[in-house]
Protein backbone atom coordinates (compact mmCIF):
# COMPACT_ATOMS: atom_id res chain seq x y z
CA UNK A 1 0.00 0.00 0.00
CA UNK A 2 1.26 3.91 -0.51
CA UNK A 3 2.34 4.94 3.02
CA UNK A 4 4.10 1.38 3.48
CA UNK A 5 5.98 2.03 0.97
CA UNK A 6 6.81 5.41 1.42
CA UNK A 7 7.71 3.90 4.70
CA UNK A 8 10.23 2.00 3.56
CA UNK A 9 11.76 4.32 1.40
CA UNK A 10 12.15 6.45 4.69
CA UNK A 11 13.71 3.25 6.46
CA UNK A 12 15.74 2.58 3.65
CA UNK A 13 17.26 6.65 2.92
CA UNK A 14 16.24 8.15 6.24
CA UNK A 15 15.39 6.22 9.20
CA UNK A 16 16.02 8.51 11.90
CA UNK A 17 14.59 11.20 10.45
CA UNK A 18 11.60 9.43 9.02
CA UNK A 19 11.14 8.62 12.95
CA UNK A 20 11.74 11.93 14.24
CA UNK A 21 11.20 14.49 11.22
CA UNK A 22 13.89 17.07 12.62
CA UNK A 23 16.93 18.29 10.06
CA UNK A 24 19.44 16.88 12.67
CA UNK A 25 18.03 13.47 12.20
CA UNK A 26 18.53 13.33 8.42
CA UNK A 27 21.14 10.71 6.92
CA UNK A 28 23.68 13.12 5.85
CA UNK A 29 23.54 15.44 9.19
CA UNK A 30 23.91 12.61 11.85
CA UNK A 31 26.53 12.92 14.33
CA UNK A 32 27.39 11.47 17.26
CA UNK A 33 25.63 13.91 19.32
CA UNK A 34 22.34 14.52 17.51
CA UNK A 35 22.08 10.38 17.98
CA UNK A 36 22.49 11.00 21.38
CA UNK A 37 19.75 13.15 21.56
CA UNK A 38 17.49 11.07 19.18
CA UNK A 39 17.67 8.06 21.86
CA UNK A 40 17.54 10.29 24.95
CA UNK A 41 14.40 11.76 23.37
CA UNK A 42 13.43 8.03 23.37
CA UNK A 43 14.54 7.55 27.33
CA UNK A 44 12.11 10.44 28.11
CA UNK A 45 9.16 9.22 26.96
CA UNK A 46 9.64 5.91 27.97
CA UNK A 47 10.18 7.28 31.41
CA UNK A 48 6.93 10.02 31.27
CA UNK A 49 4.90 6.56 29.91
CA UNK A 50 5.20 4.99 33.59
CA UNK A 51 5.16 8.45 35.05
CA UNK A 52 2.25 8.77 33.69
CA UNK A 53 0.78 5.28 34.65
CA UNK A 54 1.49 5.67 38.24
CA UNK A 55 0.03 8.80 38.95
CA UNK A 56 -3.18 8.66 36.62
CA UNK A 57 -3.63 4.82 37.78
CA UNK A 58 -1.71 4.57 41.01
CA UNK A 59 0.47 1.80 40.14
CA UNK A 60 3.95 1.00 39.48
CA UNK A 61 3.94 -1.27 36.30
CA UNK A 62 6.47 -3.61 35.67
CA UNK A 63 5.71 -5.89 32.25
CA UNK A 64 6.56 -8.88 31.90
CA UNK A 65 5.90 -9.10 28.26
CA UNK A 66 5.72 -4.99 26.45
CA UNK A 67 4.71 -4.39 22.30
CA UNK A 68 5.87 -0.93 20.61
CA UNK A 69 3.80 -0.84 17.20
CA UNK A 70 5.69 1.22 14.71
CA UNK A 71 8.72 0.90 16.27
CA UNK A 72 11.22 2.52 13.73
CA UNK A 73 14.84 2.32 14.69
CA UNK A 74 14.28 1.22 18.28
CA UNK A 75 14.41 4.42 19.71
CA UNK A 76 11.54 3.49 22.72
CA UNK A 77 12.10 -0.46 22.27
CA UNK A 78 15.97 0.07 24.22
CA UNK A 79 14.05 2.24 27.45
CA UNK A 80 11.12 -0.38 27.16
CA UNK A 81 13.74 -3.00 27.68
CA UNK A 82 15.07 -1.26 30.64
CA UNK A 83 11.95 -1.59 31.98
CA UNK A 84 10.15 -4.88 30.96
CA UNK A 85 11.05 -8.55 30.97
CA UNK A 86 10.70 -8.61 26.65
CA UNK A 87 9.91 -6.37 23.97
CA UNK A 88 8.73 -6.99 21.14
CA UNK A 89 9.24 -3.96 18.30
CA UNK A 90 6.90 -4.06 15.43
CA UNK A 91 7.19 -2.12 12.21
CA UNK A 92 6.02 -1.89 8.29
CA UNK A 93 9.11 -1.19 7.32
CA UNK A 94 11.92 -3.88 6.68
CA UNK A 95 14.69 -1.94 6.57
CA UNK A 96 13.74 0.14 9.87
CA UNK A 97 13.83 -2.98 11.22
CA UNK A 98 17.18 -4.20 10.51
CA UNK A 99 18.36 -0.47 11.87
CA UNK A 100 16.46 -1.28 14.91
CA UNK A 101 17.88 -5.25 15.14
CA UNK A 102 21.20 -3.51 14.86
CA UNK A 103 20.42 -0.04 17.68
CA UNK A 104 19.25 -2.89 19.91
CA UNK A 105 21.70 -5.56 19.38
CA UNK A 106 23.30 -5.49 22.87
CA UNK A 107 19.74 -6.33 24.72
CA UNK A 108 18.76 -10.28 24.60
CA UNK A 109 15.55 -9.27 25.78
CA UNK A 110 14.23 -7.56 22.71
CA UNK A 111 12.58 -9.31 19.14
CA UNK A 112 11.08 -7.63 15.82
CA UNK A 113 8.49 -8.70 13.88
CA UNK A 114 7.33 -7.22 10.48
CA UNK A 115 3.89 -5.51 10.66
CA UNK A 116 0.45 -6.17 8.76
CA UNK A 117 -2.57 -4.87 9.07
CA UNK A 118 -4.22 -8.14 11.25
CA UNK A 119 -0.78 -8.67 13.39
CA UNK A 120 -0.61 -11.81 12.68
CA UNK A 121 3.12 -12.13 13.47
CA UNK A 122 2.61 -10.99 16.93
CA UNK A 123 1.74 -13.75 19.45
CA UNK A 124 0.62 -14.16 23.05
CA UNK A 125 -0.84 -10.93 25.20
CA UNK A 126 1.19 -8.03 26.61
CA UNK A 127 1.25 -6.05 29.75
CA UNK A 128 1.92 -3.12 27.86
CA UNK A 129 0.68 -2.20 24.48
CA UNK A 130 2.12 1.09 23.06
CA UNK A 131 2.06 2.92 20.12
CA UNK A 132 3.45 6.79 19.56
CA UNK A 133 3.38 9.09 16.25
CA UNK A 134 2.77 6.15 14.56
CA UNK A 135 -0.94 5.63 13.85
CA UNK A 136 -1.37 9.22 12.06
CA UNK A 137 0.69 7.86 8.79
CA UNK A 138 -2.43 5.02 8.49
CA UNK A 139 -5.93 5.77 7.38
CA UNK A 140 -8.52 5.62 9.55
CA UNK A 141 -10.21 3.28 8.24
CA UNK A 142 -6.91 0.88 8.53
CA UNK A 143 -5.73 1.95 11.40
CA UNK A 144 -9.18 1.92 13.54
CA UNK A 145 -8.98 -2.30 12.46
CA UNK A 146 -4.86 -2.20 13.60
CA UNK A 147 -5.91 -0.60 16.81
CA UNK A 148 -8.52 -3.09 17.57
CA UNK A 149 -5.62 -5.71 17.37
CA UNK A 150 -3.88 -3.67 19.37
CA UNK A 151 -6.37 -3.52 22.27
CA UNK A 152 -6.84 -7.61 21.79
CA UNK A 153 -3.48 -8.32 22.35
CA UNK A 154 -3.60 -6.45 25.80
CA UNK A 155 -3.75 -8.71 28.62
CA UNK A 156 -6.28 -8.48 31.42
CA UNK A 157 -5.09 -5.63 34.01
CA UNK A 158 -2.95 -4.63 31.26
CA UNK A 159 -2.82 -1.06 29.56
CA UNK A 160 -2.84 0.13 26.29
CA UNK A 161 -0.60 3.54 25.41
CA UNK A 162 -1.86 4.72 21.69
CA UNK A 163 -1.24 7.91 20.44
CA UNK A 164 -3.16 9.76 17.01
CA UNK A 165 -4.98 12.75 15.97
CA UNK A 166 -8.37 13.74 16.43
CA UNK A 167 -8.60 16.82 14.64
CA UNK A 168 -7.59 18.95 11.82
CA UNK A 169 -7.23 22.75 12.09
CA UNK A 170 -6.08 23.43 8.73
CA UNK A 171 -8.55 25.46 6.36
CA UNK A 172 -10.51 23.26 4.06
CA UNK A 173 -8.48 24.48 1.10
CA UNK A 174 -4.97 23.42 2.28
CA UNK A 175 -6.46 20.14 3.35
CA UNK A 176 -7.30 19.36 -0.05
CA UNK A 177 -4.33 20.37 -1.11
CA UNK A 178 -2.54 18.58 1.37
CA UNK A 179 -4.58 15.32 -0.08
CA UNK A 180 -3.31 15.89 -3.59
CA UNK A 181 -0.21 15.69 -2.68
CA UNK A 182 -0.70 12.09 -1.50
CA UNK A 183 -2.51 10.93 -4.41
CA UNK A 184 -0.16 12.72 -7.28
CA UNK A 185 3.31 12.47 -6.93
CA UNK A 186 4.44 15.66 -8.52
CA UNK A 187 2.41 17.82 -6.32
CA UNK A 188 4.75 16.27 -3.70
CA UNK A 189 8.28 17.47 -5.40
CA UNK A 190 6.90 20.54 -6.28
CA UNK A 191 5.96 21.01 -2.45
CA UNK A 192 9.42 19.70 -1.75
CA UNK A 193 11.06 22.05 -4.12
CA UNK A 194 9.43 25.14 -2.43
CA UNK A 195 10.64 23.73 0.56
CA UNK A 196 14.18 22.99 -0.23
CA UNK A 197 13.71 19.22 0.48
CA UNK A 198 14.68 16.66 -1.37
CA UNK A 199 12.52 16.74 -4.39
CA UNK A 200 11.95 12.72 -4.50
CA UNK A 201 11.14 12.60 -0.25
CA UNK A 202 7.85 10.61 0.11
CA UNK A 203 4.81 12.48 1.80
CA UNK A 204 4.36 12.14 5.45
CA UNK A 205 0.83 11.61 5.97
CA UNK A 206 -1.20 12.93 8.50
CA UNK A 207 -5.04 11.42 8.80
CA UNK A 208 -7.53 12.14 11.77
CA UNK A 209 -9.41 9.50 13.75
CA UNK A 210 -12.61 9.24 14.85
CA UNK A 211 -12.06 9.44 18.83
CA UNK A 212 -15.65 8.16 19.60
CA UNK A 213 -15.08 4.96 17.80
CA UNK A 214 -11.75 4.44 19.67
CA UNK A 215 -13.43 4.69 22.63
CA UNK A 216 -16.20 2.35 22.02
CA UNK A 217 -13.92 -0.21 21.06
CA UNK A 218 -11.93 0.27 24.15
CA UNK A 219 -15.50 0.40 25.99
CA UNK A 220 -16.72 -2.76 23.89
CA UNK A 221 -12.80 -5.07 24.79
CA UNK A 222 -13.15 -3.94 28.58
CA UNK A 223 -11.05 -0.76 29.11
CA UNK A 224 -12.99 1.37 31.07
CA UNK A 225 -10.47 3.80 33.20
CA UNK A 226 -9.10 5.75 30.60
CA UNK A 227 -6.87 9.17 30.96
CA UNK A 228 -5.34 11.71 28.27
CA UNK A 229 -2.59 13.69 27.49
CA UNK A 230 -3.91 16.25 24.57
CA UNK A 231 -0.90 18.16 22.60
CA UNK A 232 -1.61 20.14 19.11
CA UNK A 233 0.95 19.16 16.34
CA UNK A 234 2.58 20.91 13.19
CA UNK A 235 2.36 24.28 14.09
CA UNK A 236 -1.07 23.78 15.94
CA UNK A 237 -2.77 22.56 12.81
CA UNK A 238 -3.54 19.12 14.16
CA UNK A 239 -5.01 18.55 17.90
CA UNK A 240 -3.51 15.01 19.53
CA UNK A 241 -3.97 12.69 22.23
CA UNK A 242 -1.82 9.94 23.96
CA UNK A 243 -4.99 7.99 25.46
CA UNK A 244 -3.84 5.31 28.20
CA UNK A 245 -6.39 2.57 29.06
CA UNK A 246 -6.56 -0.05 31.42
CA UNK A 247 -8.33 -3.12 30.62
CA UNK A 248 -10.42 -4.58 33.44
CA UNK A 249 -8.63 -8.01 35.36
CA UNK A 250 -11.80 -9.50 34.07
CA UNK A 251 -12.00 -8.81 30.32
Amino acid sequence: MGTDNDWEKWGYHNPYYGVLSADQFRHDNLTEQSRSDFFRSGEIHVQMIFDTIRLAFDTDLSPEMTLDFGCGVGRLVIPFALKSKHVVGIDISPSMLAEAKRNCSRYENCSFVLSDDNLSKVDGKFDLVHSYIVLQHISQKRGLHIIEELLKRVCPGGFAVIHFIYRCNAPTILRGLVRLRYALPPVNYARNLYRRQPVFDPPMQLHVYDLPKILHSMNRLGFTHIHQILDSMDNDQFDSTIMFAHRNVTA
